[in-house]
């Protein structure tokens, strides 16, 4: 019977792996230098450094938001795979858990204290929207968890003319609307409530079921990847600004170049198993995620270190790198090895 168990259980897909992995290490590497370009102008940085880091985030870094979502739609809509809600209930208490400790961790970071103000603070914002930036994505998750069965339903109910149609009718309000307002500058009507994680979620599970690499998909996410490139280089060099929605996940040249990130990851890596450090990202994704922006606390905020102004380009950039890994993989290691942490983590 447990030979038998073990040849009916579904083989690992070892792509997804690799995706998360490098997702993980793009997002330390995407915070970590976005955050001098969000706080410091143009004129202040120089248009030669904040055109070269543009253009390396946009190539290197800004398909990770959209990996992350497409791995899991790809996971959890598998028509393969039976979801019931005890399951989901456990994902959604873990993020849960997740939110309740580090919403307080990161009111005690911006208080510079520990305190029972801080920590009261905290768990006030788990319900407020008042905690930090980057803890939008466990409450994606949780949204996306309850949403799951209901979207699992309709892909294995429906066709796959009928999904890509849904993916092009939802990128209008998640993708094209919001690129549209910041282009215009208008206050455009929004025309649906869904947001873009479950635009990613849905097109991880099409495009790992539909899609490969082939001319046409390279030549579509080249071409978005070429064209973003340009209209930002344009932007910085004429009118001196960081144009920061032409390389969110909300701009449909960022999602079609997820897309042939993805496909072309699955292309090249096949069923191998990924290097350590990567498996070893995989794995700690969600803790990584979660700490890395601490370094970037004490380094730009606390300690006030500018290194752009203190060191050459490139030298700079690998010290930054250095450091913010050298913390956050030992520090997420370590976590994992907490008992009260283990298993949300």
């Amino acid at each position: 019977m447990a030979d038998t168990a073990q040849k009916q259980r579904k083989p690992r897909v070892t792509y997804f792996d690799w995706l998360r992995g490098m997702a993980t290490l793009a997002v330390v590497v995407l915070h970590m230098f976005n955050k001098i370009l969000t706080d410091h102008p143009v004129a202040e940085l120089g248009v030669p450094m904040v055109l070269a880091w543009t253009e390396l985030q946009l190539l290197l870094t800004r398909w990770a938001v959209p990996i992350f979502l497409m791995v899991t739609g790809a996971l959890l809509l598998d028509p393969k795979r039976e979801l019931g809600w005890p399951k989901l209930g456990r994902y959604i208490l873990r993020m849960a858990e997740t939110l309740a400790i580090f919403c307080p961790v990161y009111a005690c970071v911006s208080a510079k204290a520990i305190s029972l103000a801080a920590i009261g603070k905290g768990l006030t914002d788990l319900v407020t929207e008042g905690s930090w930036d980057h803890l939008w994505y466990p409450y994606s998750l949780i949204g996306l968890y309850l949403l799951t069965p209901i979207l699992s339903a309709y892909v294995r109910g429906t066709s796959q003319r009928m999904q890509r149609d849904t993916l092009l009718v939802l990128s209008i309000p998640t993708l094209l609307v919001p690129t549209l307002r910041s282009i215009t500058h208008l206050e455009l009507v929004d025309i649906g409530w869904v947001g873009f994680p479950v635009f990613y979620y849905l097109l991880g599970s099409y495009v790992h079921r539909y899609l490969r690499l082939d001319h046409t998909t390279a030549l579509v996410g080249l071409g978005a990847l070429a064209f973003c490139a340009v209209a930002c280089a344009a932007i910085i060099c004429l009118q001196v600004y960081y144009p920061k929605w032409l390389i969110v996940p909300q701009c449909p040249l960022v999602a079609l170049w997820a897309v042939l990130v993805f496909v072309a990851v699955r292309s090249a890596v096949g069923h191998r198993e990924p290097p350590r450090l990567l498996a070893f990202a995989s794995s700690h994704s969600l803790s990584i995620y979660l700490l890395h922006p601490i370094v970037m606390v004490v380094l730009y905020r606390r300690l006030w270190w500018m290194p752009y102004e203190t060191m050459p380009p490139v030298i700079f950039e690998v010290v930054v790198l250095a450091i913010a890994f050298g913390v956050t993989l030992p520090a997420a290691a370590l976590l994992k090895r907490i008992p009260v942490l283990r298993d949300i983590l």
